[in-house]
Order: C-alpha cells, then structure tokens, then sequence
C-alpha cells in the first residue's frame, strides 16, 4: 500500500508541478520574472522547469501501478482513434499556420480579406490539438495515472488558451482585439457566427498532406515508442 500510494503521489505531485508550474510562469509570475531576468532569461527558466514537469510526469506515469476505475473498453480505444485524428490536424495545422497566438508573433498584423485558414475553424488549434489528446486517451484509458497525465494536459490545454487571450489583449489590443473579433476558442463557432469565412488556401493542401502523414506514423509506430498499439484490435 506505500508503494502504491507514494507512486500515486508522485503521478500526482509532478502533474502539479507541470500544470502548475505553466500557470505561474505564464501569469503570476511572469512580469516580476522577466522584469528581473529579462525576457530571455524569463523564457530560458521557463523551459527548465517545463521539462522537468514533464519528464517527472512521464517517469512517474511509467512507473506508476494500475490502478483500473474504468477500465480501456474498446469502443473508447475505436473513439480516440478519431479523436487523434483531429488532434493531430489541429496540433500540425496549428504549428504551421502563422497568428498572432503565437509567441513572438503578436506584432505581425493578419490579413482577414477572404477569409482565414485554420483559425477559421479555431482560434487556438494548436492547444486544441493537445486538449483532445488529453480527453481522448482519458476515456479509452481509465486507470489513475493516465486520468492524472491526460487530465492534466487537457485542463493545461484549456486554461492557456483562456490565459493567453487575457494577457495578449492587455499587451496588443489593437492586432489581437481583431484576432479575437474574428475567432472563437469553440471551433466552428466563428463560422456560424458570420464572423470570418475559411479560406482552404490558406489552410494549403501541403499542410493537410503533412498532417496525415504524421498521424499515420504516430498510429502505426505507437506500440514501439510507447509499448502499446494504437490499433483497436
């Protein structure tokens, strides 16, 4: 029972520390950090202390028992296989795709004539991308320590996307007011809306391309990075 609960505890403790450590670092601590270290400074101890989180997360995740409350039915492995895939379209489209969401592009002011591309479709696809990850692989793997990790990205994935929007329409109003006016964090709200069209050329079909390519390598090579086939068989 120690072991289980110290190796429960520490899938626990190292989620805190990654989500909440993002948290922080992003809002809390942010101005007093880059006032005193600078903004190189502020980003370098930022990406120390995110892979630190996350590789405790994961090692701790690895060693973590089985602890079932739902289960891994197979519907639920058939459904993620779907989930992935917008996941990955999202995740792809989304790190391709200039924005002013992006770090170090809140000043490069987007053209809205004709319509928009992915950001059309959500405001945030990337961070989406890593959400339905994290809710996906929470329903088709129903043990403590993957509700920890999984769950834990996704309410990461969730609350910087809100996060985000807050601090760049204190810091841009201007260009992020009108990336806002023209997006919507629920994906395809905008569109219903009427407040932006897609625009399929800006989305590019080499970045459709790209995208199917690496969810079919993530599919098919998931059993020999992570141990376990994607496959629902």
């Amino acid at each position: 029972m120690s072991v289980l609960s110290h190796s429960i505890t520490a899938m626990a403790l190292s989620a805190t520390l990654f989500v909440g450590g993002h948290f922080l670092l992003s809002h809390g601590l942010r101005r007093p950090l880059v006032a005193a270290l600078g903004e190189g400074g502020f980003r370098g101890l930022y990406t120390v202390v995110a892979f630190i989180g996350l590789g405790w997360m994961i090692w701790a995740h690895k060693t973590a028992p089985y602890v079932a409350l739902w289960g891994n039915p197979l519907w639920a492995r058939h459904l993620l296989v779907l989930i992935m895939l917008v996941a990955v379209f999202f995740f792809m489209l989304g790190m391709t795709t200039p924005s002013p969401g992006v770090v170090g592009a809140e000043t490069r002011p987007m053209s809205y004539d004709g319509g928009l591309g992915i950001h059309a479709i959500v405001r945030h696809p990337g961070l989406w991308g890593f959400a339905l990850w994290g809710v996906g692989h929470l329903i088709a793997n129903g043990d403590v320590a993957t509700v920890i990790l999984a769950g834990g990205i996704a309410l990461l994935a969730f609350g910087g996307m809100l996060g985000i929007d807050a601090r760049k329409r204190r810091a841009f109003p201007e260009i992020y007011g009108r990336f806002l006016a023209h997006t919507s964090n629920i994906p395809f709200a905008a569109l219903a809306a009427g407040k932006v069209r897609l625009d399929w050329s800006k989305i590019g079909l080499w970045r459709l391309a790209l995208a199917l390519a690496v969810y079919l390598v993530l599919l098919f090579t998931h059993r020999w990075f992570i141990g376990l086939s994607a496959l629902p068989v």
